[in-house]
């Protein structure tokens, strides 16, 4: 895969680039703006851990049926027109962010889970396809977007949330959304070859996922997903707990959480010239098991920050690689494939930072709640032994 890899298209791969990009900065702006909000709205409307953990469970639980219909629109329309679509549907959860009661906030919630779940697959799908001299380097990048709006989200909301609450960053966040809607609904199509337009019965999923990196790489899809989310959503909350804390200031931890997300998948396409995917990501997963066991043990700010810090770095790499190794194994098969795939990651966002919240409603600890995405890191980095692909790429049984 570290060769020039591109599909057909009658649009300018630079100008599509950057709306990935670009789309990918917005898209970690909105999927992110829970943690730093979530204080504020449990403030708001005096919501118990669990009650605030369904948030997370609202936004990936749909992402989970978004990337299933991703699986059936990229057989009939083109990536762009899919795109285009999905930032519509985050247009419309962004516009009606914040309004009362909770439950109408959390389906707006909902809606932005849906578009991500759309838009993510087929962006990153898209960025294997796209022309690039290293293909692991290049998803790298355009996850390392993802991550500086990830980075920049909590910022925003300390800067706009006092003057103009929830409410008026997120409609200023619904405008460029639906900017960019706009035009993806106006690039020439593009879209995946006619061969992957195939109906596929059960039979065909369960052939491929016979083969023995599947149900493993399935497995890190649903721990990575639901590790990240659980780390970087969470930490905001606990941080206001600790001593010291005040609900009104910026929540820092989210932000170092991300900032090193990004770091790292800054320097992601570096290392990647001078060792292994697979070493890259072991490395990773022992870095954000290290960091989850100091947020956990935290009892200052100091320790919070440093274990954001090394979970945030060792999470850096896996998104991106796994992707990677989705298409190195299926090859154009990932393109329909990827539902399966992508859908388990929302489906892991969907339930273990809600477990996180419902552990530390009953345990009356969040710190101790924090057990659980460590738990999930270690899981991974046995995962990721099986899940590696081996030259030359599997082929169906």
């Amino acid at each position: 895969m570290d060769s020039t890899v591109s599909s057909p298209s009658a649009s300018n791969p630079r100008f599509e680039w950057f709306l990935l990009h670009a789309g990918f900065i917005l898209i970690g702006i909105i999927t992110n703006i829970l943690a730093p909000s979530l204080p504020i709205f449990s403030r708001q409307w005096s919501l118990t851990d669990a009650q605030a953990g369904f948030f997370f469970t609202s936004q990936y639980l749909t992402s989970m049926f978004g990337v299933i219909a991703t699986s059936w629109m990229l057989r009939r329309y083109s990536f762009s027109k899919v795109l285009g679509l999905a930032f519509l549907f985050l247009t419309l959860g962004m516009a009606f962010l914040g309004i009362s009661p909770w439950t109408l906030t959390a389906t707006c919630v909902a809606l932005n889970g849906f578009g991500y779940g759309l838009a993510n697959p087929t962006t990153n799908l898209r960025g294997t396809q796209l022309p690039s001299k290293n293909v692991a380097a290049a998803v790298n990048l355009l996850n390392f977007s993802w991550g500086v709006g990830a980075v920049a989200c909590p910022f925003l909301v300390a800067a706009l949330a006092p003057r103009y609450g929830v409410r008026g960053l997120a409609i200023c966040v619904a405008v460029l959304a639906f900017a960019l809607c706009v035009l993806h609904f106006r690039q020439p199509s593009s879209g995946p070859s006619t061969a992957n337009s195939a109906k596929r019965s059960l039979a065909d999923w369960l052939t491929y996922l016979q083969q023995r990196p599947a149900i493993p790489l399935l497995l890190l899809f649903f721990l990575y997903v639901g590790t990240e989310v659980s780390i970087g959503g969470w930490v905001a909350a606990l941080e206001k707990r600790l001593p010291g804390g005040n609900t009104s200031s910026l929540a820092v931890a989210p932000s170092v959480f991300y900032g090193f997300l990004l770091i790292g998948r800054g320097m992601a396409p570096i290392l990647l010239k001078r060792l292994s995917t697979f070493a890259i990501s072991l490395t990773g997963l022992l870095l954000a098991a290290s960091g989850a066991s100091l947020v956990a043990l935290s009892t200052v700010h100091a320790t919070l920050f440093v274990g954001s810090a090394i979970a945030g770095f060792g999470c850096a790499p896996q998104y991106p690689i796994f992707v990677t190794w989705l298409a190195q194994i299926f090859r154009e098969d990932s393109t329909w494939l990827g539902a399966l795939f992508f859908g388990a990651g929302g489906l892991g966002g969907a339930v273990l930072p809600w477990l996180v919240g419902i552990s530390a409603s009953q345990s009356h600890s969040l710190r101790a709640a924090f057990l659980l995405p460590l738990t999930a890191s270690l899981l991974m980095a046995l995962l990721s032994l099986r899940a590696r692909p081996h030259p030359p790429a599997l082929t169906p049984l």
